[in-house]
């Protein structure tokens, strides 16, 4: 009874931080964006690289309250494993494959519609990789990435690529605004979660 108890105070603790947490999520979301307008500039550019240079660090340093067994378990009921949201950012990284990187090497590439959780997530890549193995994958893939988009010049953020289906013509700064942005809304995600879980 004391256990019934414990469990359903948790859970009502957890859905009110839940209900709250969405809205903080959402504030923050919008505020990011702000600060990485849809409009090429150099100081936008500025907090991509530091977004994105953030996500393998928090990775690795939330990385060391897992192990391969526990990294399996949802972090809260109805959620991602931490594994699962691991080979979530590398098949989102994956897409530079797809768009960026043809981008940059053929003009105005014809992107196929690619999607990083329903297809790639087919590819079953990284099925016998252990905790360890997909963190350093990740980090090897953004460190790639990084170097890639350190080294283009102003003019090359505007390339365009052509999705169908789009009206919008897509440019590398585009998608590295993309990255950026799914990068941040889902290490908010992990904080709240292993805050959470770890309390």
């Amino acid at each position: 009874m004391h256990f019934f108890l414990m469990t359903q105070k948790l859970l009502l603790q957890f859905m009110k931080m839940k209900s709250s947490y969405k809205a903080e999520l959402d504030i923050l979301v919008q505020k990011k964006k702000m600060e990485i307008p849809t409009t090429f500039s150099e100081e936008a550019v500025k907090t991509i690289f530091s977004t994105l240079e953030y996500t393998p660090q928090y990775l690795t340093a939330i990385a060391k309250q897992f192990d391969d067994k526990s990294s399996l378990q949802p972090i809260i009921e109805d959620k991602r494993s931490f594994r699962e949201t691991l080979v979530h950012f590398l098949n989102f990284e994956g897409l530079n494959y797809n768009t960026i990187y043809p981008t940059f090497l053929i003009s105005k590439p014809q992107i196929y519609p690619i999607h990083a959780e329903k297809d790639f997530n087919r590819l079953n890549l990284f099925g016998d990789f252990q905790l360890e193995d997909l963190l350093t994958a990740f980090c090897y893939e953004r460190k790639k990435y990084l170097n890639f988009l350190k080294a283009l010049k102003k003019n090359d953020w505007n390339k365009q690529m052509i999705e169908s289906g789009k009206a919008r013509e897509e440019t590398i700064y585009l998608m590295s605004r993309k990255t950026s942005l799914h990068d941040f809304t889902h290490i908010q995600i992990l904080k709240f979660q292993t805050n959470f879980m770890f309390k």
